[in-house]
């Protein structure tokens, strides 16, 4: 497999930058991810490597080796797309050894690699079927199997799993999560969600306008990220962020205060929590008052929707299903010291007094 080294990679669009000077290491086996928002320029910094892109400045290294001015082909490098792509005219055997009939190899070895593709990903039963005979899913993992037969040193994958419904989409994670593991291949993945990110990736690069936020495993990011945006951005549902301010040993927010072991810094611009940072009190007993304004019980958790004047809608989890919580009840909110997050005027992140 490969180790992929950015040095200074840009990308520019006539006056346009969308890649603003990105220096990264994906080490050798790792499945990283790219996650950001529409525009953040994670589609393209995987086209960049994939070599589907010139680099505007910079160096791109496979192995220690400059592929910047290389093409495609001459990477060795598999990509899958959102789309499928798989020729309808084809079986599913076809469509996996195509490309490597045109790169004329030996018949025995074109069958090696494509019914060894085929046991890792199940798709022995469907060999002699075409694309139309298949499920969403079913294509995926055919589209997968063409990238694996080429035996590439690393695997790039651009939000391939967009196209499916809810319940494939959970099935084609853990297929993709296990197809990591038996290969030990170096993955670049590209998504805009970010509960796959959390789920699959060993290591997250959250971009944001080009530009590198932070990168770390998924529960660094969760628990110590680097600033507001990756904060907010990563976590389902949310972070929950209020203005806040020093205020002696205390945080003064909308409404209240939230009580704390030594001093907050004086540059404290707000104040961001979990929603599994905040229990639910009675009123009068919390650090800050709302109202409940909406419940949704999902079975193992309930999401409570706490409307708090001069802050907004502040989300809570609560374990469970029997939480006695009822919409346009008044509630006290509380917050855990040991677990919240602060953030500067600037919106970088600062260490919380402990």
């Amino acid at each position: 497999m490969a180790v992929i080294t950015l040095t200074g990679v840009t990308k520019s669009f006539g006056s346009v930058s969308i890649i603003k000077g990105v220096d990264l290491t994906i080490g050798d086996g790792e499945f990283v991810i790219f996650v950001g928002p529409s525009g953040s320029g994670k589609s393209t910094l995987l086209r960049l490597i994939a070599g589907l892109e010139e680099t505007t400045g910079g160096q791109i290294l496979i192995d220690g080796i400059d592929v910047t001015d290389r093409g495609p082909a001459e990477r060795a490098l598999s990509m899958v797309f959102q789309s499928y792509a798989l020729y309808p005219t084809k079986t599913v055997r076809q469509n996996m050894s195509f490309g490597l009939e045109v790169a004329r190899l030996p018949r025995d070895e074109i069958d090696r690699r494509v019914d060894a593709a085929a046991a890792i990903l199940k798709l022995e039963p469907y060999m002699a079927r075409k694309p139309r005979a298949l499920s969403g899913g079913q294509r995926q993992r055919v589209a997968i199997g063409r990238a694996i037969v080429r035996e590439p040193v690393a695997f790039l994958f651009d939000e391939p799993l967009s196209n499916l419904d809810a319940a494939l989409r959970v099935d084609m994670r853990v297929e993709i999560a296990k197809l990591h593991r038996r290969l030990a291949a170096t993955m670049i993945y590209v998504t805009h969600d970010q509960v796959e990110a959390m789920t699959l990736a060993d290591k997250i690069v959250v971009l944001d306008g080009g530009v590198i936020q932070q990168v770390g495993s998924p529960m660094e990011l969760y628990e110590r990220p680097a600033n507001l945006f990756v904060a907010q951005f990563i976590g389902s549902p949310k972070m929950n962020v209020m203005p806040a301010s020093a205020d002696g040993s205390a945080i003064s927010v909308p409404g209240g205060k939230v009580r704390l072991a030594a001093p907050p810094p004086a540059r404290l611009a707000h104040l961001g929590a979990r929603p599994e940072s905040i229990a639910v009190t009675p009123p009068g007993q919390g650090d800050i008052e709302g109202r409940v304004d909406v419940v949704e019980r999902l079975g193992s958790d309930t999401f409570a929707y706490v409307a708090v004047p001069d802050v907004g809608v502040l989300t809570v989890r609560i374990v469970g299903n029997d939480t006695g919580i009822a919409i346009d009840q008044p509630v006290g909110l509380a917050f855990d010291p040991a677990r919240l997050h602060l953030f500067d005027t600037g919106g970088q992140t600062v260490p919380v007094p402990s």
